[in-house]
């Protein structure tokens, strides 16, 4: 399995799930899927609809993590009313969750339409959705006992058996009725539909998560249609005539008419759902839809294909290049997801020709351009730009003390900021051990100070990189531990302000892995005499995991 998480995750209950999945293998030999975290906001008041979403071969779900309070036993889902959790066989409560509610189901409800519009409006068919809810905290048991509620509605505990069968009745309810497999340009454009953050997966990845490969998204109404029918039991008797009504007529000889479409792709789906979206090349499109590029091509241009042996042209499914209609979406443009335009020739020899000319037209421009300038910068006597620095990239400073920076709706003050190239000598316990055996490549820390009911408060974010995603794993494991030790705050090693506390003291914890990169905060009251609610403290490390630090 495949897990993504490329920003700091916000509640316990998302890092509690995505750190059970960092545990398992990545590829199919425990579960062929990739999770991201792309969660959902709905409403002036931050309220979460859903966390990730799961992609799988057969299809795609929305997952809300929900966080169990001050609350144990086993707990009674329902499809509809609220959910209730006590002890088994005695009396039971209505159930308590984090965010408000005793049911998350209207909320991944609308979770799984908002997919749905973005995935359509990218010219994705997502097909169906399921929706399955992870419950964390006390636990011990769920009725009904296989978390399946029925239409798509799942449950789930963090315990990895109930997370599997979760996954695998979310892959069966998303592949009915679905002809086609999600392939690794599908799941690439999806993601990007669903706005993932930073890198996304490469095709290796996903490839190597049993998603077959393409090299074109073949999840476009257009092509799924036909291969819907060529799926559907054909009717007895002797087949409809060409110019039939929903049938368009086929020229004689045709390759690409809709009859020899639907053959063709009946063929594929019947011998192996894989096969069938494997292919380089996507099937050609209808006779109606010829005018209208029907394929986005997100990785290198597909082979050209080998000549039809009976035709002399072209194979009937091969993809011929069509100008693209008014009605074409714009190509999707994530920084991790290149753009091509797709393969086609350049038109008659005169055009090339032109295109040649004038190809080498601009090379000659830009050679003399390049060389009057390097005459002009040697010329003594042209002294306007003498002293001049030569642009170039500029490099961000990152925050310095006095700036103020906002995170989940709590405003923070930068007080002090430290940058080192080794964690050696910043750490204490059992994670100093582990950084003297395995040191990191950059270390960044940063003290800020807040308030909570006007309580001062002082904020620790260390951002510790390690060498490869790993050894970032096994060190927030090991950090995450209690009495296991952690990265020095900068108050620990005589870095402090103006009403600092000479240490944290009773200090709250959140931590955070993205790629090589951990995030460890610490939250404490900066005069421990007026300490108030520690469950403030600790929503101020949560919100504090979003917080700049110098860069490395």
């Amino acid at each position: 399995m495949l897990v993504l998480t490329p920003e700091p995750l916000q509640t316990a209950g998302e890092r509690a799930f995505f750190g059970e999945l960092a545990r398992w293998d990545t590829g199919p030999s425990v579960r062929a899927a990739v999770v991201a975290s792309v969660p959902l906001v709905d409403g002036p008041l931050g309220r979460r609809q859903s966390d990730a979403v799961l992609l799988v071969p057969e299809g795609i779900a929305v997952i809300r993590v929900v966080e169990v309070l001050r609350q144990s036993g086993v707990v009674t889902a329902t499809p509809e009313g609220a959910w209730s959790i006590g002890p088994e066989g005695g009396p039971s409560q209505v159930l308590q969750l984090s965010g408000g509610g005793s049911t998350p189901l209207d909320g991944l409800m609308r979770a799984g339409m908002d997919t749905a519009v973005k995935l359509r409006r990218a010219g994705l068919e997502p097909g169906r959705i399921a929706r399955l809810t992870v419950l964390v905290g006390e636990v011990t048991g769920l009725v009904p006992a296989d978390g399946d509620l029925g239409e798509g509605d799942l449950v789930a505990t963090l315990d990895p058996r109930s997370l599997l069968l979760a996954f695998a009745r979310a892959s069966r309810h998303a592949g009915v009725d679905n002809p086609r497999l999600w392939t690794t340009a599908d799941v690439r454009a999806a993601l990007a539909a669903l706005e993932l953050p930073g890198r996304g997966p490469t095709v290796e990845e996903l490839n190597g998560e049993a998603f077959p490969y393409s090299p074109y998204v073949l999840r476009r109404s257009q092509l799924l249609t036909p291969a819907a029918m060529a799926a559907a039991p054909l009717p007895a008797g002797p087949p409809a005539p060409d110019g039939a009504p929903g049938v368009p007529p086929a020229a004689p000889g045709d390759p690409l008419s809709a009859t020899a479409v639907a053959r063709a792709v009946a063929a594929s789906v019947a011998s192996a759902n894989a096969a069938a979206v494997s292919a380089a090349a996507p099937p050609a499109p209808a006779a109606e839809l010829a005018r209208q590029r029907d394929t986005v091509q997100v990785d290198a241009p597909a082979p050209p294909p080998a000549a039809d042996a009976a035709t002399g042209g072209p194979p009937a499914t091969a993809v011929q290049p069509a100008a693209p209609g008014p009605a074409e979406r714009p190509p999707l443009s994530p920084a991790w997801l290149p753009q091509t335009t797709g393969g086609g020739d350049d038109g008659p020899p005169d055009r090339r020709r032109r295109l040649l000319v004038a190809a080498a037209l601009v090379a000659l421009v830009a050679v003399c351009g390049i060389a009057f300038w390097l005459l002009r910068d040697g010329d003594p006597s042209d002294g306007a730009d003498a002293g001049a620095t030569p642009a170039g990239p500029t490099t961000e400073a990152g925050p310095v003390p006095g700036d103020v920076a906002a995170s989940g709706g709590t405003r923070f003050t930068v007080e002090q900021v430290a940058v080192d190239d080794t964690c050696a000598g910043h750490a204490y316990g059992e994670v100093a051990a582990f950084l003297e055996a395995t040191d990191c490549t950059g270390l960044s820390r940063a003290l800020y100070s807040t308030s909570v009911g006007g309580a001062p408060v002082v904020v620790s974010v260390s951002r510790v990189t390690m060498a490869d995603p790993a050894t970032a794993r096994d060190l927030r494991a090991l950090a995450d531990r209690n009495g296991s030790g952690n990265v020095n705050d900068l108050l620990r090693e005589g870095v402090t302000y103006d009403g600092a506390p000479e240490k944290l003291t009773a200090a709250e914890y959140a931590s955070a892995v993205s790629g090589p990169t951990v995030t460890i905060v610490e939250s404490a009251w900066a005069d421990p005499a007026s300490a108030g609610d520690a469950a403030a403290v600790d929503a101020v490390a949560t919100a504090a995991l979003g917080l700049p630090v110098p860069p490395l």
